[in-house]
C-alpha cells in the first residue's frame, strides 16, 4: 500500500485562491499539476506549495541551472544567488491577506 497524501484539484485550487492569489495563472496551473502528480509524505499543503514553487522558481525563473553549468560553481553558491533572484517573486504571489 502506498503511503502519503494525494491532494485533490479542488483543495489545491482553493489554497492558491486564498494564499497565492497573485500567482500568474500560467504558473499556477503548472504548480497545481506538479502538486497533483505526486504523493506527498508528511507535508501539509502549504509546505508542498512552498516546495514546488521554490523548485519551479529556482529552475525556471532564475539563472540557477546556468550557474551550475559554470565550471567550479558549487550547488550551494548557485542556490544562494538564485535565492536572491526569487525572493521577490514569492512575496508577489501571496494574497494581500498575507503581505
Amino acid at each position: 500500500m502506498q503511503q502519503g497524501t494525494l491532494f485533490t484539484r479542488r483543495t489545491v485550487e482553493r489554497h492558491f485562491r486564498k494564499h497565492q492569489a497573485r500567482c500568474p495563472p500560467e504558473y499556477r496551473e503548472i504548480l497545481i499539476e506538479r502538486i497533483l502528480a505526486k504523493r506527498w509524505t508528511e507535508a501539509s499543503l502549504g509546505n508542498v506549495v512552498g516546495i514546488v514553487a521554490s523548485t519551479f522558481a529556482r529552475h525556471q525563473l532564475t539563472d540557477y541551472d546556468r550557474l551550475l553549468a559554470i565550471s567550479g560553481m558549487a550547488r550551494a553558491e548557485a542556490r544562494l544567488i538564485g535565492e536572491h533572484e526569487k525572493v521577490g517573486g514569492h512575496a508577489a504571489f501571496r494574497s494581500s491577506l498575507h503581505l
